[in-house]
């Protein structure tokens, strides 16, 4: 057996089916070896940082590790950006990285693609991957893989494995060698004082609140999270980063909270005497906009590592201990009224033509239009407005970098999604993003991709605008994106409208042959209120009858 076939053959056996690559001389011989093995799919995009966005979704999507290759230096150093969004965020990823061979080294030239000597690739990656290894031992590579995977699935971050190319074809026997289990394993158990601690703070409160994040899901406790809430009438919210984490039919679900201080779900938080806060990150964008959130109330932290509670004290525990203790704790709590939501039906006919047209409104009807369909459309979103703005709907599934914040993630995110879930995206996406990554809907024909793409055309930076108003450098005027997606064989409309919105959307969705394109024309320079209300609580500002001051 070579050595990039047992590579492939472990690939398959940890559910990794598809590779998403951007083919370079130092990767090649493993890359042709790969595209051998009838099982493992090779899916080749045009630039790095699309390869990594593209695994970084179908890891979301699945919670399971997904894989990129790239070549040594340029390619594996083009991706630092994506993968360290991958690594802030918690996503489960190989990267597999090209590496000279032994003859090159020796050489004693500095080759192409090189930084520093040859181990400058990896002395920078170390910074946004959990484990670094290099299959240039032949005797090694077995205990190496199962460390690496056993990082990946532990940590749920990206991992990087450096390929030589004179490795790929290199003779190999495996010999079923077996890792030890860590030593550093978490307690499986709940010490005492612990269970008695939880006992006192959840049957003392009168009116608790969950409050979730992404990393219930990445770590395996959203399930516990909503038996928690269904068995005792505990309300849920979820973070930007969390939506979509929890089922809203299978938990009593009151909406996303979105750090603004004109949030609709403030004063339900605000109300609630305790707040349990499940896998979320301690971010500027969860909580700077209302510090005083996280004051004046007890707060139970929860996450991968253990339990914090309301004094401070720290319990490392797993996870899985704590969700069993949670689904044997029985407790009743009286119902709570239902906070106000982002979410608030439009009818067309009556109020379409005294709505003013923005990206709001166009979301609002996206929500309408989807409501009434049967299919459920998994969404991926960009940074910027396209976020904000979506907070009008309600998504079954949703994927979006909202804390790390890269903009370019939802398109090729979104190929990402279809390629492992088979599902058909929306995406929604600013000019500005799309203008980063848009052009990778030119594989769609290729790998049978059908997105439904939303480009939000304000011709500016919106949220940038929003932040700094005075800039002029946010302008993008003089963009046709209808006619770059006819450029590469999608379908395309332009809407000036409300009505043209919603024909549109019809027209792509019964036309599941292709991609489609929907370019919202919007005032120049315009973003939703949901942006505006984000970026004043972010700079400290207040607000008065909706307006920042």
């Amino acid at each position: 057996m070579l050595i990039a076939d047992y590579l492939a053959e472990q690939l398959l056996a940890a559910d990794i089916n598809d590779v998403f690559a951007i083919p370079g001389d130092f990767i090649l011989p493993w890359l042709e070896r790969f595209e051998q093995q009838p099982k493992l799919k090779l899916i080749q995009l045009s630039h790095e940082p699309a390869a990594v966005f593209a695994a970084d979704a179908a890891a979301r999507f699945t919670n399971r590790p997904s894989a990129v290759a790239l070549t040594y230096g340029a390619g594996a150093l083009n991706a630092t950006n994506a993968i360290a969004q991958a690594f802030m965020e918690f996503v489960p990823m190989i990267v597999f990285a090209g590496f000279p061979s032994k003859r090159e080294i020796e050489s004693g030239y500095l080759l192409h693609h090189q930084i520093g000597d040859v181990d400058g690739q990896r002395r920078i990656l170390a910074e946004i991957t959990a484990k670094q290894v290099r299959f240039d031992d032949a005797s090694t590579i077995e205990l190496l893989w199962q460390d690496v995977l056993a990082t990946c699935l532990q940590e749920r971050r990206p991992v990087l494995i450096e390929l030589p190319r004179d490795y790929a074809v290199e003779k190999f026997s495996p010999k079923n060698l077996k890792i030890q289990e860590s030593l550093k394993a978490k307690p499986k158990q709940l010490p005492h004082e612990l269970t008695e601690s939880l006992s006192v703070l959840l049957t003392s409160a009168k009116a608790p609140c969950c409050l979730v994040g992404a990393k219930a899901r990445r770590f395996g406790f959203d399930q516990a999270i909503s038996h928690f809430s269904l068995s005792s009438n505990a309300p849920c919210a979820a973070t930007l980063l969390g939506r979509s984490v929890l089922n809203p039919s299978a938990c009593c679900y009151v909406g996303v909270f979105s750090g603004t201080g004109q949030d609709p779900l403030l004063p339900f938080l605000q109300q609630s005497d305790l707040l349990l806060v499940c896998g979320v990150i301690k971010s500027d964008s969860n909580f700077a906009g209302n510090p005083a959130l996280l004051h004046n109330k007890k707060v139970l932290w929860w996450d991968e590592n253990g339990i914090v509670l309301p004094n401070g004290k720290y319990y490392r525990i797993e996870p899985a201990a704590v969700a069993a203790w949670l689904a044997d704790f029985n407790i009743r709590y009286e119902p709570r009224s239902a906070p106000n939501s982002w979410v608030q039906d439009l009818d067309v006919e009556d109020k379409l033509a005294k709505t003013c047209w923005s990206s709001g409104t166009a979301m609002k009807l996206l929500h309408q239009e989807l409501s009434a369909q049967s299919e459920l459309f998994p969404f991926v979103l960009d940074i910027g407005d396209c976020l904000f703005a979506s907070l009008y709907t309600e998504p079954r599934w949703l994927l979006a970098p909202a804390f790390y914040a890269s903009m370019g993630y939802a398109v090729p995110a979104a190929l990402g999604l279809q390629q492992v879930s088979k599902k058909r995206p929306i995406v929604i996406v600013g000019d500005g993003a799309f203008q980063m990554t848009g052009l990778e809907l030119g594989h769609c024909q290729r790998y049978g991709w059908n997105p439904i793409v939303i480009v939000l055309n304000n011709q500016s930076w919106g949220m940038i605008k929003a932040f700094a108003p005075e800039l002029s450098a946010t302008s993008l005027s003089g963009w046709n994106y209808a006619a770059l997606a006819r450029a590469m064989n999608g379908g395309a409309r332009q809407v000036w409208n409300g009505h043209q919105f919603v024909s549109a959307i019809a027209d792509a969705i019964a036309d599941d042959g292709r991609f489609r394109l929907i370019e919202v024309m919007l005032p120049k320079d315009s973003f939703s209120d949901c942006l505006a209300k984000f970026s004043g609580a972010m700079r400290g500002e207040s607000m008065v009858d909706g307006s920042v001051v």
